[in-house]
């Protein structure tokens, strides 16, 4: 979607989820600015920091072999566009790294190039207790 409104920055986030618990390694690339920085801050205070290529392999690893409608839960805490900046504040449960966490997404959009595309993520897992 080409607009710079709330609705479609929706619409991006939809297409993001989507396209990581499937692996859409193209499309992916397409959502994912080539200078994005994805920052991972866990509960027992380790702190990971990657870049595209790092964090699209991570991806991909994670979902190969996974059914991807397992993954879809999410809940949108806040959701701002202001002019060509977008950002995203989310809660998802996913098995980055192992087990299934609960990961709280501060997500960063710039639309450039008639898209949205994200800039940087700050993440911050923990153990889902439901799932343990």
């Amino acid at each position: 979607m080409t607009e710079r409104t709330e609705a479609a920055l929706r619409n991006r986030i939809d297409e993001l989820m989507n396209a990581g618990v499937n692996a859409d390694m193209e499309k992916l690339d397409r959502i994912y600015h080539d200078d994005i920085v994805v920052m991972d801050l866990s509960i027992d205070g380790r702190l990971m920091t990657l870049k595209k290529k790092d964090f699209m392999a991570m991806l991909e690893e994670t979902f190969r072999d996974k059914n991807p409608e397992d993954y879809l839960w999410a809940r949108i805490h806040s959701l701002t566009v202001s002019g060509d900046r977008g950002h995203v504040l989310i809660s998802r449960k996913i098995p980055v790294g192992g087990p299934r966490m609960m990961i709280d997404l501060s997500i960063d959009f710039i639309f450039e190039d008639g898209r949205w595309q994200v800039t940087r993520e700050v993440n911050f897992s923990r153990p889902d207790v439901e799932a343990a």
